[in-house]
């Protein structure tokens, strides 16, 4: 049987994934602001039976809300930190210019997240 430490370590990527979303949103709820998901779930009919299928909208994880900002925010964890990769998702689509684009990542073992604001390399 695994230790909880050793089932950390095999963790899959979606499950390394969805470990950082929860401690993001917990992170964002922490600063004062009211977190919503931007992922959805749609199910795909194939000859094996229903599949989900989940696709971030406007290539964000989380968004977030306060009293004076808004933030699509894109979560990290795991090794490597691609802030380029979530820089050029969110290159797809137009954000007004009081949006902020953050991408939080969780490194393994992190207590807190390394953030970063790539609104300028986005918003014009």
């Amino acid at each position: 049987m695994l230790s909880s430490m050793e089932r950390l370590l095999v963790a899959s990527n979606a499950a390394r994934g969805a470990r950082g979303k929860v401690k993001t949103r917990k992170y964002l709820a922490a600063l004062g602001y009211q977190v919503f998901e931007m992922e959805v779930v749609r199910w795909v009919q194939t000859p094996r039976g229903r599949l989900p299928v989940k696709r971030d909208q406007l290539h964000a994880d989380l968004g977030a809300l306060s009293a004076t900002e808004l933030l699509f925010v894109q979560v990290k964890a795991g090794q490597k930190n691609d802030v380029a990769g979530a820089v050029r998702g969110f290159k797809e689509h137009t954000f007004p210019p009081f949006a902020k684009l953050w991408v939080v990542f969780w490194k393994f073992r992190a207590r807190g997240p390394i953030v970063t604001d790539v609104t300028s390399q986005v918003v014009q």
